[in-house]
């Protein structure tokens, strides 16, 4: 009897779990290149949004808010976005949307860059060789008036390298902050233990993203595209402009060469010593704020006038 039954019962087992795959390969098919109407700014992140539907609210709303002050929106309220992918796990749907996120396995998030010391030079060390192998006091102070020279000169070089890895650093972090505005984001629908039955259906998912996301004549990967928001066409605009050769490192000279001598809106010196100054430039139609730390560009935005 018993070896009757055990195709059955196996049967049993692994008919959920065809089905849960089969379920979740027809999400990513039916969703998958099709574009959607953003009713909610999205985190310029993997984490993206968490939607928990074991909690009376699934928006954990403090969640969202420090993920949005931490990251910067990727996608914004109004915005149409590109469904890139659909992933189906055991307790949660992935809803990724121009991108997904970033941060993501291969994605560069270190923003640290540190300078390497400067190392005692030949000369430095042999100076203090020759310190502690004489007993000439005129020579010993000699050499040790030398050898305060050397320090300094070494001193003086290793604080200017730990200040431009400060630099580097700031200049990193606000290029990862850009892969983050452009990267995409997600929504996480997450469940306890597993998906229920009846969720695994593209109705089913946009009636949970029904107040965040307008599925209404969503548009497939094939249909003529949206006209591009108003911060796009900016731009394409300053793309013609000196502005466009705006590049982060460049210095201050640099800059009014390019643009002209530019009007200091602030200035300020950090807990790190550093100090940073915020310029503006006029050019044609186009304004640019151009941040300089130490006299680098580390950022810079444009606008119309």
């Amino acid at each position: 009897m018993n070896r009757l039954t055990l195709p059955a019962v196996l049967l049993a087992i692994a008919l959920p779990l065809s089905l849960h795959a089969q379920s979740g390969s027809d999400l990513v098919g039916y969703f998958t290149g099709k574009q959607v109407l953003i009713k909610i700014d999205m985190p310029g992140t993997q984490k993206g949004i968490d939607l928990r539907y074991n909690k009376d609210n699934p928006m954990n709303w403090k969640e969202y808010s420090s993920r949005i002050k931490q990251f910067g929106a990727a996608i914004h309220k109004g915005d149409v976005a590109r469904i890139t992918n659909i992933v189906v796990k055991k307790d949660t749907i992935e809803f990724q949307l121009d991108g997904g996120g970033f941060g993501t396995f291969g994605d560069d998030t270190n923003t640290n860059i540190v300078a390497t010391s400067v190392p005692k030079s030949d000369y430095e060390k042999s100076l203090e060789r020759q310190i502690a192998n004489t007993d000439d006091p005129d020579k010993k102070k000699q050499l040790q008036r030398d050898l305060d020279r050397e320090r300094s000169r070494r001193e003086r070089e290793d604080a200017a390298n730990q200040r431009a890895g400060q630099v580097a650093s700031q200049i990193k972090s606000q290029q990862v902050m850009d892969k983050r505005l452009q990267g995409g984001s997600r929504f996480n629908l997450r469940w306890q233990g597993s998906i229920p039955p009846g969720q695994l259906t593209p109705d089913a998912v946009m009636a949970r993203l029904s107040e965040y996301v307008d599925f209404n004549g969503f548009q497939t990967a094939g249909a003529p595209t949206p006209a591009p928001p108003a911060s796009m066409a900016i731009s394409q605009a300053a793309a013609a402009s000196p502005t466009a050769q705006l590049q982060r490192g460049m210095s201050v000279n640099d800059v009014a060469n390019l643009l002209g001598q530019g009007k200091l809106l602030s200035q300020s010196v950090g807990d790190n010593g550093l100090k940073t100054e915020i310029y503006e430039y006029h050019t044609g139609d186009r304004r640019a704020e151009v941040t300089f730390v130490e006299g680098t560009v580390v950022k810079f935005s444009i606008t119309s006038n």
